[in-house]
């Protein structure tokens, strides 16, 4: 197999009984007892201490045999290759053995498989030669315990979003922006993630789980808890808080009685993937998306193409009504002929072309019939689930990529960028990993009580966009993807780009008084401490909620919205985009507000900017200002730590003359040398 760049060939060595994996900007060690002790991202230690496994067996905490014989370690290399690395590690106490797998991918997800099982005779004691002393196979607890450097974690993400609970009794309430923002202060829990990332601004940690299955928390809303403890801050993975439901009968005929029980999760470190320089990786206008046009798009954009190229558009992003059968890969004839045109005239003035595929299986497809049992989500009760409606008149159902239809899509996605000569997509959901309780396929799972469970396909996810990225990136091609309200880490080293904001427009259409909420931004929206660039949804509602507003919130945080008519968003973007180009961002430092000393006389007033440094020695600054507040700001004045000769407006081409002005979440883009 050809690893995709930015990827590099695993490599492990050994030392002192433990197992170093270096993968592309990341280290990890696992230890002689085959637990985790160093995970480093970008040259930075993320533990406080190696990861552990706290157990009680029979009422009292265990005591770990760790007494190796020299040079003999309980973990070993099992295999390597350049794409995959497996690690195999023991730990044993009195009564109980736990073994642990991990397989490393270039990628740098560590996908873990704990099994648990009661301790076995020796030899000796089999044959008689040495006592054996009957033992209780009694367990009270087993937790996992990730003890993370508390100055290095100040930001979380969390997938699926629910409340918080606070260790002084007070609940962290659901809502739009709920899923990521600050650490509380305090202690907190939460039931069972999909996905928990922890960090700060330009890196962090990631734990990830497709399913509960054999989990015991006490509480199923404490699963996962975050504790201070110091210098650190511990993840605490509650999978036992009693005796294993499947262990049934007497504890002293556990050794034979009871079978192994196992869990399966994993962790990244973040970024998965090198940052690019220049984060504003294209100029995209994303056609039909919120505005709706009316028409074909071969008409509509028939004699607009030199326009697009005048206003600096470099990728055209066509919404779903491209193709009349949605997300179907058997293009139509007439859909054929619109692509081709669409490309070819494109192509012509350089402006790449990236069409859109959803999360869905359409009722138009000529396969709908065959594939809807076998490939489609199903929820809880067993009934398919979306249904989106569209023109032609058809509705959407939403497909499982644990399924055979993720081979499909790869296959289809790449035939048509063949046949038609697009340069990429746009995926709209597909990275998300709903839970399915979909048997047929191989997702979900019955507890003892014969209760349905769904699991969250991101292994499938995982692998699908494996394969995709692969087929695109060899082509010369792009994979930008849509998300709404979740980061899957697990599927952005092989994305491109990122689209969030959708589930803020719900909160934002309607006109809002909060001020902007800096802390959720910087969890989700960066990009720098996942890996890969973020541009920013925006539907705009005059007087509510307008467009420049959306680009506010964006270049504050070194993003960009996208925008979706030809009308007024694309212009206003084109000279934010001629500015952008005109400055090294490339050569340059980034300085957001968290990070310079820039002071302004207004508090709600934020400063981020990128500094450029000649080879004469001279400075030059982009800077943004921005008013976080829904109340118009005035008598702002600026006060940079460089000695700032000249600032002039950039979009106006004139001074700026302080103190100025700034609307509610309004902005301004300087140039100062």
């Amino acid at each position: 197999m050809k690893i995709p760049r930015p990827f590099i060939p695993l490599r492990a060595e050994t030392n002192n009984l433990c197992h170093t994996v270096h993968v592309v900007d990341r280290d990890y060690t696992i230890g002689a007892d085959g637990m985790i002790t160093s995970i480093v991202s970008q040259g930075a230690e993320l533990l406080a201490a190696p990861v552990r496994l706290v157990l009680i067996e029979d009422g009292q905490p265990a005591s770990w045999d760790d007494d190796y014989p020299e040079n003999e370690s309980e973990s070993f290399i099992q295999r390597r290759s350049d794409e995959e690395i497996v690690i195999c590690g023991a730990k044993q106490s009195e009564r109980f053995i736990i073994d642990s797998c991990y397989t490393i991918g270039y990628d740098g997800g560590i996908d873990i498989d704990l099994k648990l099982m009661t301790r076995g005779k020796t030899v000796a004691e089999t044959f008689g030669l040495s006592a054996y002393k009957p033992t209780e196979y009694k367990l009270d607890q087993l937790w996992l315990e990730i003890p993370l450097r508390a100055d290095a974690i100040s930001l979380f993400h969390m997938y699926p979003n629910s409340a918080m609970g606070l260790s002084d009794g007070t609940v962290r309430p659901e809502g739009a922006m709920s899923m990521s923002g600050a650490l509380p202060c305090q202690d907190c829990a939460m039931p069972f993630k999909a996905l928990l990332w922890l960090g700060d601004e330009e890196r962090g940690l990631g734990f990830y789980a497709e399913r509960d299955q054999n989990w015991q928390p006490s509480d199923p809303e404490r699963a996962l808890e975050l504790i201070h403890d110091g210098d650190s801050l511990i993840l605490r993975v509650r999978l036992l808080d009693s005796h294993p439901a499947s262990w049934v009968g007497d504890y002293k005929n556990g050794m034979h009685a009871y079978l192994p029980v196992g869990f399966s999760f994993g962790l990244q470190a973040t970024p998965v993937k090198p940052f690019p320089r220049q984060p504003y990786i294209h100029n995209a206008l994303h056609l039909d998306c919120g505005i709706k046009v009316k028409g074909n798009y071969v008409d509509v954009l028939a004699g607009r193409y030199d326009e697009l190229k005048a206003k600096g558009v470099t990728t055209l992003i066509l919404h779903e009504k491209w193709n009349k059968s949605q997300n179907w890969f058997e293009l139509s004839e007439f859909t054929t002929y619109q692509i081709k045109t669409i490309c070819d005239e494109c192509h012509k003035r350089g402006i790449r072309v990236l069409t859109y595929f959803g999360y869905e299986l359409s009722t138009m497809s000529p396969e709908w019939s065959e594939l809807r049992d076998s490939v489609t989500h199903k929820t809880e009760s067993g009934r398919l689930a979306g249904g989106w409606w569209r023109v032609p008149f058809q509705r959407d159902y939403i497909v499982c990529y644990n399924s055979d239809y993720a081979d499909m899509f790869v296959d289809g996605v790449t035939r048509i960028m063949d046949e038609c000569h697009t340069d990429g997509v746009y995926l709209d959901g597909t990275s998300h990993a709903r839970c399915c309780y979909n048997t047929e396929h191989g997702c979900g799972w019955y507890d003892r009580d014969g209760k349905p469970h769904g699991t969250y396909q991101l292994k499938a996810i995982r692998q699908m966009f494996r394969k995709l990225y692969a087929a695109v990136t060899e082509r010369g091609g792009m994979i930008n993807v849509h998300a709404y309200g979740f980061v899957n880490f697990t599927a952005i080293p092989y994305i491109h780009q990122n689209w969030y904001g959708e589930n803020l427009q719900f909160v934002l259409n309607k006109g809002s008084s909060e001020d902007m909420n800096l802390d959720y931004f910087r969890a989700e929206y960066l990009g720098r401490n996942i890996g890969a660039p973020v541009e920013f949804i925006a539907y705009a509602n005059p007087p509510h909620w307008n467009f420049e507003q959306a680009l506010a919130m964006s270049i504050l945080h070194g993003i960009l919205p996208r925008p979706n008519d030809l009308g007024h968003p694309l212009e206003l973007m084109s000279r934010v985009w001629s500015i952008l180009d005109g400055f090294p961002i490339e050569k340059s430092e980034w300085l957001p507000y968290w990070k310079n000393d820039v002071r302004c006389s207004q508090d709600k007033v934020k400063v981020s900017y990128y500094r450029y440094t000649a080879l004469d020695g001279s400075t030059s600054l982009l800077a943004f200002a921005v008013n976080i507040s829904a109340s118009e700001l005035d008598s702002i004045k600026l006060d940079f730590s460089e000695n700032v000769t000249a600032m002039y407006d950039a979009e106006r081409s004139q001074p700026v003359v302080e103190p100025f002005t700034l609307g509610a979440y309004g902005y301004r883009i300087l140039y100062l040398s």
